[in-house]
């Protein structure tokens, strides 16, 4: 057996990665789900300047490599979190959704008429059924 430099290891690292976020790449093109499959691209980017970097012994790449990891696990890790309902994220979201739907119900809503009420035509006035007029009675 054979021992692996780091080149070597983090070589193999950025192949299966490569691969995981391809395969996650079908799956998402399968759902439709466009946010994720513009991650993902901007994921296969990386890892493949990471590979070029350690492939050609460009440090500038690796560190950015390096920086995008750990950003890329700590989003999958609250990810992770947020639908397992870990700590107080449930509340946290439940409350921004609140605030969104108070939102939209406290907007204005012009489709009401005061006058006509909701007649969708707008105000035609009164219309006369007989040809008697009311006259105030005073007493």
């Amino acid at each position: 057996m054979g021992c692996c430099s780091g080149r070597c290891t983090l070589a193999f690292i950025c192949g299966m990665q490569l691969v995981s976020v391809l395969e996650r790449q079908v799956i998402d093109f399968l759902g439709y789900q466009w946010a994720p499959i513009l991650t993902n691209f901007l994921h296969i980017i990386v890892v493949i300047l990471g590979l070029f970097g350690t492939i050609q012994f460009r440090p500038r790449y690796v560190t950015g490599y390096a920086a995008w990891l750990v950003m890329w696990m700590t989003w999958n890790v609250f990810i992770i979190c947020f639908y397992l309902e870990v700590g107080d994220l449930s509340r946290l979201v439940g409350f921004i959704y609140a605030c969104y739907v108070v939102k939209l119900i406290s907007e204005e809503e012009d489709s009401f008429d005061f006058i006509g009420g909701f007649d969708s035509y707008g105000y035609q006035g009164p219309q006369k059924t007989s040809h008697l007029q009311l006259q105030p009675m005073y007493m």
